[in-house]
């Protein structure tokens, strides 16, 4: 079983806990895409932004939640 700061944690909290670290990353991609300074940057966090959309959908639907 993984520890966090000498917890212990179970399955469904180590998938709450990547769950909530996709959303981090893809409100911060959301974020940072609004101050884009070329169209380079823009189109990478725009794949980022699909790419982390994709993943918190799969996480959902493999764990009997849709999003």
């Amino acid at each position: 079983m993984k520890t966090i700061n000498g917890n212990r944690l179970n399955g469904n909290q180590l998938i709450n806990q990547h769950n909530h670290f996709l959303q981090e990353q893809l409100i911060e991609a959301q974020q940072s895409l609004f101050f884009a300074r070329s169209v380079k940057e823009a189109k990478f966090l725009q794949s980022r932004i699909s790419y982390l959309k994709e993943q918190v959908n799969k996480s959902g639907r493999y764990h009997g939640r849709s999003k």
